[in-house]
């Protein structure tokens, strides 16, 4: 039995290695198959999609939210200033406030961050 396998030739052995190597790739084709129908069977992006185009009415309560987190970005950013200069809160008046784009990656904010908490 040993004399046997010493005794393959190059051409058998390539033809089990294109054999071997099929039947490794048919088996990851399967696989891909099987993953792709779990993804459409129990994924339900579809149903998100259209329970969102069914109630407008969540919109407008984002809208109240968003009106209620300016008063209080307005409230907090009032007490600090008014701690920072020393000064009782009913004197000081924000007129408007502008957002700044940053171009900071989320690296820089996390190292900033830490300065600031470090300092508390």
């Amino acid at each position: 039995m040993l004399e046997d396998i010493m005794n393959v030739s190059l051409s058998e052995g390539l033809i089990v290695t294109v054999f071997s190597m099929f039947i490794v790739f048919l088996t990851l084709i399967v696989i891909c198959f099987v993953l792709f129908g779990f993804k459409k069977l129990f994924y339900k992006e579809n149903n998100i999609v259209k329970n969102k185009t069914k109630k407008p009415e969540r919109k407008r309560e984002t809208i109240k939210n968003k009106n209620e987190d300016e008063e209080e970005l307005v409230a907090v950013l009032t007490a600090a200033v008014a701690e920072c200069m020393g000064k009782n809160s009913s004197q000081i008046r924000i007129r408007n406030i502008k957002r700044i784009k940053q171009n900071t990656s989320a690296w820089t904010k996390a190292g900033r961050e830490e300065q600031i908490y470090n300092k508390i």
